[in-house]
């Protein structure tokens, strides 16, 4: 069998020889083992199914979350000419239609879908009389609740495998610690599974965390990296803090690029070719750009904000180097980020005050087809909140939310009148595509690639035209999306509803945790190679790397003045706290006013309020390490220390692991 996979290697990819671990990979699929597979990102896991398809009578299905990854793939492999669709909401329903009747024909060899098509009983029947030779699950660790990216469709998948009962299932990941991998194996129903579990070690990258005061030390640092040269990837939590940054490289006349999920779909693509076709690039993004990104030579891989969990930190960082040369990756670590982190979690895991405010506003007006930001409105919640909830309500079997013509225009033709002049020629050509397919009156639902071929214009030309043809009400035009509905699937209260949150609470807790996980690597202060490998099941074979800051020392300097105490203020004041050395440390100072910035503003209170100057200055001094500690100092009390003591805790043990020269001996400096 090994020398059949050689000879389709060659043939179909184009490859002398396997990569590490894929030959012992690919020989269990193809002998018909359920098979769990942890490979780093960049170790090639999609050969670990595109090649068993190739020698596997019928159809390999391929499970993943991700659509521009699906596409992408598709895309490779029709380029080699190998058969390959997608299935997803992003089509209309016609096209759904004709490829899935194209499947059972066995016109294709391997078909991508997202979980949430398993939904669709019809689709379930299809690939039922179809009969699957292999069910890969690609980001296998969206199955477990512990996994950084849990989804609940992922979790339905055992059920589908008992429906569809294939010969052999794959299920691949590039994260997944020791108790995810009994996640994914127990979720799936598969019986004594082959697990193949890459090294997760990578030498050629240097792993460094900087402490960082604010916003202007983190420009400066990503600054300073940039001007090494070298491509790069920089992360931010949000779309806000990555345009933010953005902005602030770019006037510094750095040439960098932009990514996030908020930008139009040619803006997105214009980025990513940019980047992926300069040896130089350096991409300002949130966690949405990476999936999918193969680029070898990347030198860098930054983040602004401290990840929601290591998993995802390892995924991000091991984007670079792929080439085997040396790499780079720093964390810029600011405890405030970690704040921002925690909201995120809260926000995506709402109260159930947010939940029956959103089912009830749906239920009183028995449907909603305005959008989310009308809905987060007329509720009083944020639109991330209300987002989540949705999810949750959807999940329960509640609510449905309707996707036929998703990722479509939908257009209707008004007239038989001829386009005037003045709208110009891509607008012509478009309504002359256009009334190919329709009479006056009829509605059709096509992409926007489809239009452009039917004309021959690019994308960004059609979509100009459409909104010139709408405005000379010669078509009725709707962009993606604008008609999808939600609708209540019962009309009652939802006290009535009988709705259990304590999943919702539970995974809560779990996000939480993995964020401390997560916050327990930036204030290591051990080697941060063995952090990572002990994490994920493994050993560090040496008792110090070769490769971070902690045994090495940091490469990144920020070049900051020394920190000067308050004006009139002597650099030592007396903690109250027992045990405490009495020296004052500014930039836990710093980081506690910000906290109790936030927190004020969180509150509507005055920041006097959380704790006045003078309590601070003693949080400062004393920097407790419990609450025996917090209580110690003069001003607090228990009900603080419920509200916000573990907090002010986390901040200060990150003023303490800085080190002596930044928690406590200014002055010295």
């Amino acid at each position: 069998m090994q020398d059949e996979a050689a000879v389709a290697l060659r043939r179909h990819f184009g490859l002398g020889a396997f990569r590490t671990g894929q030959a012992e990979v690919i020989s269990s699929v193809v002998a018909g083992r359920n098979t769990v597979v942890v490979m780093p990102t960049g170790a090639g896991k999609s050969l670990c199914y595109q090649l068993p398809a190739m020698l596997l009578p019928g159809v390999t299905v391929v499970v993943s979350p991700l659509i521009a990854l699906m596409k992408d793939q598709v895309e490779q492999l029709e380029a080699r000419s190998i058969s390959a669709t997608v299935i997803n909401s992003t089509l209309t329903e016609s096209e759904r239609s004709e490829r899935i009747r194209r499947m059972r024909t066995g016109a294709y060899r391997l078909v991508y879908v997202a979980p949430e098509r398993f939904r669709s009983q019809a689709f379930v029947e299809a690939l039922q009389t179809v009969g699957v030779a292999l069910l890969a699950v690609d980001e296998a660790h969206c199955i477990s609740q512990w996994g950084h990216d849990f989804r609940p469709d992922y979790a339905l998948l055992g059920q589908v495998r008992k429906k569809l009962r294939p010969p052999r299932t794959v299920a691949l990941t590039a994260t997944a610690t020791p108790e995810v991998r009994e996640d994914i194996v127990r979720s799936l129903l598969l019986k004594d599974p082959a697990v193949f579990v890459a090294g997760f070690d990578r030498p050629n990258l240097f792993l460094e965390v900087c402490p960082v005061s604010g916003d202007e030390d983190k420009r400066a640092a990503c600054a300073a990296r940039v001007e090494e040269g070298g491509s790069g990837l920089i992360y931010c939590a949000t779309r806000k803090a990555a345009e933010s940054l953005h902005s602030a490289l770019k006037t510094r006349g750095h040439p960098v690029v932009l990514y996030h999920a908020g930008m139009e779909e040619e803006d997105r693509r214009r980025a990513q070719d940019r980047f992926m076709s300069s040896p130089n690039a350096v991409a300002i993004a949130t966690n949405a750009f990476g999936m999918g990104i193969d680029k070898a030579d990347i030198r860098f891989v930054i983040h602004a904000n401290i990840p929601r969990a290591v998993e995802a930190y390892y995924q991000e960082i091991g984007r670079a180097g792929r080439d085997s040369g040396p790499a780079h990756a720093l964390l810029l670590f600011n405890h405030a980020d970690v704040f921002t982190q925690e909201r995120m979690i809260e926000g995506n895991h709402p109260s159930e005050a947010v939940i029956s405010d959103v089912w009830n506003a749906l239920v009183a007006a028995g449907g909603f087809e305005k959008g989310l930001a009308a809905l987060a409105a007329g509720v009083g919640a944020s639109e991330f909140e209300v987002s989540a909830a949705l999810r949750i309500l959807e999940r329960e079997g509640l609510l449905e939310r309707t996707v036929a013509g998703e990722g479509a225009w939908r257009l209707r033709r008004l007239t038989e009148t001829d386009v005037p002049a003045r709208l110009g020629k891509p607008a012509r050509a478009v309504y002359e595509a256009v009334t190919a397919l329709l009479a006056p009156g009829e509605v059709t639902s096509l992409r926007l690639g489809a239009l452009a071929s039917r004309s021959g214009l690019e994308e960004d030309s059609v979509r100009r035209a459409l909104a010139a043809l709408d405005r000379a009400r010669l078509l009725e035009v709707r962009r993606p999306f604008a008609g999808r509905s939600i609708r209540p699937l019962q009309r009652v209260p939802f006290h009535t509803l009988g709705l259990s949150l304590d999943r919702v609470r539970a995974q809560e807790q779990r996000s939480l945790l993995l964020l401390k996980r997560m916050t327990d690597y930036a204030y290591g202060r051990r080697c941060r190679r063995g952090f990572l490998l002990r994490y994920f099941g493994e050993e560090l074979a040496e008792s110090s790397c070769s490769g971070c800051d902690v045994c090495h020392g940091r490469r990144t300097t920020l070049g900051q003045p020394r920190p000067r105490a308050p004006a009139g203020k002597s650099q030592v004041y007396k903690s109250g706290a027992a045990g405490n050395d009495g020296h004052y440390s500014e930039r836990a100072a710093l980081e506690l006013r910000r906290f109790r910035r936030d927190l004020s503003r969180d509150l509507e209170v005055p920041p006097f309020i959380v704790f006045n100057d003078k309590t601070l200055r003693a949080l400062a001094t004393a920097l407790p390490r419990n609450r025996e500690d917090f209580l110690a100092v003069k001003g607090t009390g228990p009900t603080q220390w419920e509200r916000f003591g573990p907090q002010v805790v986390q901040i200060c043990q990150l003023a303490t692991a800085a080190g002596p020269g930044n928690a406590g001996d200014e002055a010295s400096r």
